[in-house]
């Protein structure tokens, strides 16, 4: 996902996957959630219409992800090819940890969104819910650089 006009584009959830992350995400508490997000460029954004859950097999998956191996490149062979991840931080506020950030340059160049949800604190806000776009910039020297920059981030109606 690239600027758009000086901002980055805005991501819309279908409100099926919205309640999909919840659900994986309590499924699954204490630990972390971890899924792949499907969906497409649409009117100067990405709408995000299918979420695949996987299984975490962190050896400490209280404060960490890592995809169950088979589940990762099953959801690399979907075709469209995910366009973004999920994960949930249990404990912490929805906003990347260093280990998030030192883990997008493994993302494929087709990944663009990147959601980190995290439980609510009342039942009317069961989960919290950042949006990210991923921003990838090559030096000069050719080194490449990916970083996470917030996206406005909207339910749609049903």
């Amino acid at each position: 996902m690239t600027a758009f006009q000086g901002k980055v584009p805005p991501i819309w959830l279908e409100p099926s996957v919205y309640q999909a992350l919840g659900k994986h995400l309590a499924s699954v508490l204490p630990h972390e959630a971890c899924g792949v997000l499907l969906g497409a460029a649409a009117a100067g954004g990405m709408r995000i219409d299918t979420y695949v859950p996987m299984r975490n097999v962190a050896p400490d998956p209280l404060h960490a992800f890592v995809p169950h191996p088979a589940d990762w490149i099953s959801a690399l062979y979907l075709s469209p090819p995910p366009v973004g991840l999920f994960h949930s931080h249990p404990r912490a506020a929805p906003q990347p940890s260093s280990s998030d950030l030192r883990g997008l340059t493994g993302l494929g160049d087709h990944f663009a969104v990147y959601l980190i949800g995290a439980p609510g604190a009342e039942p009317a806000s069961p989960l919290l819910l950042n949006g990210y776009g991923i921003q990838r910039t090559r030096t000069e020297e050719g080194v490449l650089s990916v970083s996470l920059i917030q996206a406005n981030l909207q339910v749609l109606l049903k």
